[in-house]
């Protein structure tokens, strides 16, 4: 049984109507995508933003990988079949695919002394996979791998990886086996974690694998052929490529902005090709793009806890239960975590997640409380947010002026995008309407910001008992564990959902063949074309 991806495919115009009106579609054509982080590896098996993982998955052949109509094809893989029992999955790969290695990487390797590698085989993929499962690895998707035959003991550093259900019988014929049969275990091998590795060239790089160019490899229709710190990494057409899916463009480069008006207007002019954009910013590409939906961002009310006042438990839970949740027809959100997200593969929900709750009585309870613990008769509190949710901001100042009474002043400061950026970097705020998202699609990676030691927790929250919830998200990932640290951080007004939002994958005018997996975000550009 084949897992069902919602895949959505660009494109524009069919060839009928390019004939009628004089054009021609043309191929092999350099892109251009907009994205708001750079890879950190080249190393698929370690992939973890989403950035990292299209680049790999470009770059790599997995075994399968979903089509644009969202059926799983074989790609390195050239056919295979499973037992009645559905435990062992056995694949025979494609006869005469090889690798390519870059010019520097060549260098590298005969300053090393090794030898340059030449086929891809059953054993690289088997290499690969075992890598993705071992605990040194550290790889964010092995939940992906953990039904295989005694992955999780392996990850646990209770058995020996030669206990695994993954060995190559030869060169061509890989042999998988499950713990239990997984409808779902085929998604898993489409995936970057899932892609070959060669074990002598890995030994040689010296645990520098994917790091830079030099120390990477690769066996997909592309390959990373130039690299700007901190501005582009560019992937190109690998002309050696004998695959099953070789790639149209020439060359697509990544360029990293986070200014995501700017990458809006970029794409109306056809600077870039394509990128994910916020809703606001995709209203301004034009009308003859094309934007597909991905709903992953979670607008919450969140708090400065760089102010010391927003450590008390009974100011936040009191200013959160005075908000009159039904009145306010913008607030929706049942959770944290956004349709659009998974948890080891499968859509994340938010069953069994207690949201914040509408308490007056609750409310003034707390707020008397904090007052007596702050030493102060009154609050002065000030919530920022951009234009799009100005109306929101004001809804809930007005309930706590309704249900709670005179020792609380609101107010709402209106901010330009850029400016409201500076104001949570800097820590200038008291309370934000912010929209909580990070750069994959995994709801561990989502429920990971507001770890005490997290880069990117904007909030400077910390808390032990959080991280030790996070900590057994991250070796158990259950929806039972999601649920409980959502609830964790709703039910201490640390963070409070109100609605959920879409970024948007658009293409320019004239941009097809470019597709993504919604339940991924991991973009394909091997069948990109623009006229």
């Amino acid at each position: 049984m084949k897992r069902a991806l919602c895949v959505i495919l660009a494109l524009v115009f069919c060839m009928s109507i390019l004939s009628a009106c004089g054009e021609k579609e043309t191929s092999g054509k350099n892109f251009a995508a907009a994205v708001t982080s750079l890879p950190a590896t080249f190393d698929p098996q370690i992939a973890s933003s989403d950035t990292e993982k299209t680049i790999a998955l470009n770059c790599f052949d997995t075994l399968l990988r979903p089509d644009e109509n969202g059926e799983m094809q074989c790609l390195a893989a050239e056919s295979y079949t499973v037992s009645g029992d559905g435990l062992v999955y056995t694949f025979k790969i494609r006869d005469g695919l090889k690798y390519f290695t870059p010019a520097k990487t060549k260098t590298f390797i005969e300053e090393k002394g090794g030898e340059v590698p030449q086929n891809v085989t059953a054993y690289d993929f088997a290499f690969g996979i075992i890598r993705g499962i071992l605990p040194e690895t550290q790889a964010a998707d092995f939940p992906l791998l953990a039904n295989i035959k005694n992955a999780e003991a392996v990850h646990n550093g209770e058995v020996d990886k030669q206990a695994l259900g993954v060995s190559a019988t030869d060169e061509r014929t890989l042999v998988i086996t499950l713990q239990k049969a997984d409808a779902n275990f085929l998604f898993s091998l489409s995936q970057a974690i899932s892609a070959p590795c060669n074990e002598q060239f890995f030994n040689l790089t010296g645990g520098r694998y994917g790091l830079e160019q030099k120390y990477s490899v690769f066996s997909g229709a592309f390959y990373v052929s130039g690299v700007s710190a901190e501005k582009s990494v560019t992937i190109s057409k690998n002309g050696e490529y004998k695959g099953e899916n070789p790639a149209v463009p020439n060359a697509v480069t990544f360029y990293l902005n986070k200014d995501l008006e700017q990458v809006a207007s970029k794409i109306k002019k056809g600077n870039y090709d394509c990128a994910f954009l916020d809703s606001t910013s995709a209203k301004n590409v034009g009308g003859k793009a094309t934007a597909t939906s991905l709903t992953d961002i979670t607008y919450s009310l969140v708090f400065n806890f760089a102010q010391e006042r927003f450590s008390s438990i009974n100011l936040r839970k009191g200013l959160v239960s005075a908000i009159d949740f039904s009145s306010i027809s913008e607030i929706n959100a049942s959770g944290i975590v956004a349709p659009d997200y998974i948890l080891s593969g499968k859509k994340a929900s938010n069953s069994g997640v207690n949201s914040a709750e509408f308490n007056v009585n609750g409310a003034r309870q707390y707020l008397t409380n904090a007052l007596k613990e702050l030493g102060v008769s009154t609050l002065d509190i000030n919530i920022i947010c951009t234009k799009e949710n100005e109306k929101l901001a004001k809804n809930i100042i007005n309930s706590w002026q309704k249900h709670v009474g005179v020792e609380l002043n609101g107010n709402v400061s209106v901010l330009e995008k850029n400016d409201f950026d500076k104001a949570l970097g800097k820590k200038e705020f008291d309370i934000a309407i912010y929209p909580v998202s990070v750069s994959s699609s995994d709801a561990k990676a989502l429920m990971s910001v507001f770890a005490s030691d997290s880069k990117d927790n904007f909030i400077g929250y910390s808390s032990e008992e959080y991280d030790r919830i996070l900590a057994d998200l991250t070796a158990s990932p259950t929806q039972e564990n999601l649920s409980y640290a959502q609830s964790f951080l709703i039910e201490n007004a640390i963070v409070t959902p109100l609605y959920f939002d879409s970024r948007y994958f658009v293409c320019a005018e004239g941009v097809s063949g470019i597709y993504f997996v919604q339940d991924t975000s991991n973009v394909y550009f091997r069948n990109g074309r623009k006229q």
